[in-house]
């Protein structure tokens, strides 16, 4: 990995295709570097005890066609210490003091998150799609991907950040859209909805809860909350705090 930031750029674009893959892939996703850190349904859509552990893939054993399956093994860790994967005896798989790796049971099942690349890659990792990348199929194909970010931010969720296929820098990707929203202002007049011919300026004073409701609910617009309060202070009488 050229650095820290890089790293944790192939790790955010990796976890956006949670929770569809394995171990198996993220090991071919972060280049073959061996050992790296994951967690099984880390938002706890399971159970919250699953939160509280991952394991350490310290070695991999691919088979079967693309070899997308195989055997994984590594260490058991609980609130980031090596434990007993369970107190039961018959099923647990890994002990703290085990000093060999244990097969790790569920590698080939989806909703693993990948923490940390501790070690190195042997082999080329995912690429990373950045503002400057161009997009090499489908409708968009030829256009940079900060263009369309612009202009089809329907398309970035569909075909990019919700893709299996690409990967690509997230946090620059969400930072440059919403940089780039048009913001609402106090003059702009409502073309939808119950208060669809007024100012939003009369929206903010007769329901500001209906303004905050509809940013929260729409991606392609943010209200600019700074020029209606100033519009606010403005507007009080004078000596009135």
């Amino acid at each position: 990995m050229n650095s820290v930031n890089d790293t944790q750029k192939l790790v955010d674009a990796i976890n956006c295709k949670f929770p569809h893959s394995n171990l198996i892939e993220l090991y071919y996703n972060v280049g073959r570097a061996l050992p790296f850190t994951a967690q099984r349904f880390p938002d706890g859509r399971v159970s919250d005890w699953y939160r509280s552990q991952y394991v350490e893939v310290v070695k991999v054993e691919p088979h079967g066609q693309y070899g997308k399956y195989g055997k994984v093994y590594g260490f058991y860790y609980r609130n980031g210490e090596r434990a007993d994967s369970s107190d039961v005896e018959d099923i647990c798989w890994c002990k703290k003091d085990d000093t060999e790796p244990q097969e790790i049971p569920n590698c080939g099942c989806g909703s693993w998150a990948l923490l940390e690349i501790l070690g190195e890659p042997t082999s080329e990792p995912v690429k990373v799609l950045g503002l400057e990348d161009l997009i090499d199929f489908g409708k968009y194909k030829g256009h940079k991907l900060k263009e369309i970010v612009k202009s089809d931010w329907q398309y970035i969720k569909w075909a990019v950040l919700g893709s299996q296929r690409l990967f690509a820098d997230v946090k620059a990707i969400v930072d440059y859209h919403e940089e780039n929203l048009p913001k609402l202002k106090p003059t702009d007049v409502m073309t939808f909805g119950k208060y669809k011919g007024r100012s939003l300026s009369e929206v903010f004073k007769e329901d500001y809860q209906y303004l905050r409701w509809l940013e929260d609910n729409n991606s392609s617009f943010r209200v600019d909350w700074n020029l209606f309060l100033s519009l606010e202070e403005s507007q009080k009488p004078k000596g009135q705090d």
